[in-house]
């Protein structure tokens, strides 16, 4: 994490020109998700090997958020890092330790899935190398409130994130969910520096083969991370939160904030690249083909199937 400061290269603009773009450069867009198809944000927290975190963030922004964007089902995808902004005097339930989380809209979770489970470790999706695989987490989740869709829910920002991961006590994921979306969450929302945010559960199909370890995530957008995260701070040093909530698993509570270090980009965008940023794309696939990971790592989450 001594290196969560440093901010990999942006996105490259893929602002679409079709005085450039030859239809035969693009591949094909992702099908449309259907209404009765579920949708999800897959929550991912990587780390990379120490001396090679801007190999890792090159590859990450401009290969394989490009290759997952077109995948079926694939919406939109946005990363961040670990802001120095963080909590102080509850610095406890500071977590996860992961310097960089990426969150991906998924219009279709199975079709999102399938792919992934069938392309992880070839050619079609190569995992860089620089990426400490057994350190990375990637899980579904859709709202925890009945009816609700998990894009539309987590409704993309460009700004800033605050996080809050933690588990229900057993037996008592109901109530959580009521007490949470009915009472804390309006609470939470009024805190200063907070904007919007959703409560989320494990969605009942995952790529990964393996226990989850939260099964709740609150997603907040905030408009000034030190205010907000010194907000939150000071409201938890009161009671009735979620450090003393009778429906909460205390010690499993873990709190982050994150700065963005890239813009939204859309499957849109992935699928219709300008001519000349296919090609930077391209060659720069060339140049680290070599340096990837061919398996899953051992001790690490494994990939359904792998």
């Amino acid at each position: 994490m001594s290196n969560a400061s440093k901010t990999p290269t942006s996105f490259v603009e893929a602002t679409v020109d079709p005085a450039v773009v030859a239809v035969e450069d693009a591949p094909p867009a992702p099908s449309a998700a259907r209404a009765d198809k579920l949708a999800s944000i897959f929550i991912v927290m990587t780390d990379a090997y120490e001396g090679q975190e801007d190999e890792f963030n090159d590859w990450y922004t401009n290969i394989h958020c490009h290759d997952t964007m077109r995948f079926k089902g694939s919406v939109a995808v946005q990363r961040w890092k670990l802001s120095r902004h963080q909590l102080r005097y509850n610095s406890a339930y500071f977590g996860p330790w992961q310097p960089w989380l990426c969150i991906y809209e998924v219009g279709d979770t199975q079709e999102n899935i399938d792919v992934h489970i069938a392309d992880t470790f070839t050619d079609r999706l190569p995992i860089t190398s620089a990426q400490r695989c057994e350190a990375a987490e990637d899980f579904y989740y859709v709202p925890a409130r009945l009816g609700k869709n998990a894009i539309e829910a987590f409704a993309a920002q460009d700004g800033d994130l605050i996080t809050i991961r933690m588990n229900a006590k057993p037996g008592k994921e109901a109530e959580f969910i009521k007490w949470y979306t009915e009472d804390y969450l309006p609470r939470t929302l009024k805190l200063i520096g907070f904007k919007a945010g959703d409560l989320y559960r494990l969605a009942d199909i995952q790529l990964i083969d393996g226990k989850a370890p939260f099964d709740f995530t609150a997603v907040y957008h905030v408009a000034d991370p030190m205010v907000a995260i010194e907000s939150l701070d000071s409201h938890l040093a009161n009671a009735n939160t979620v450090l003393d909530c009778p429906f909460v698993d205390t010690q499993s509570v873990r709190v982050a904030c994150y700065s963005p270090i890239t813009s939204r980009f859309t499957a849109e965008q992935a699928c219709n690249l300008p001519k000349v940023q296919r090609q930077l794309e391209d060659e720069f696939r060339e140049a680290t083909k070599h340096r990837v990971h061919r398996q899953a790592a051992e001790g690490g989450f494994r990939i359904k199937g792998t």
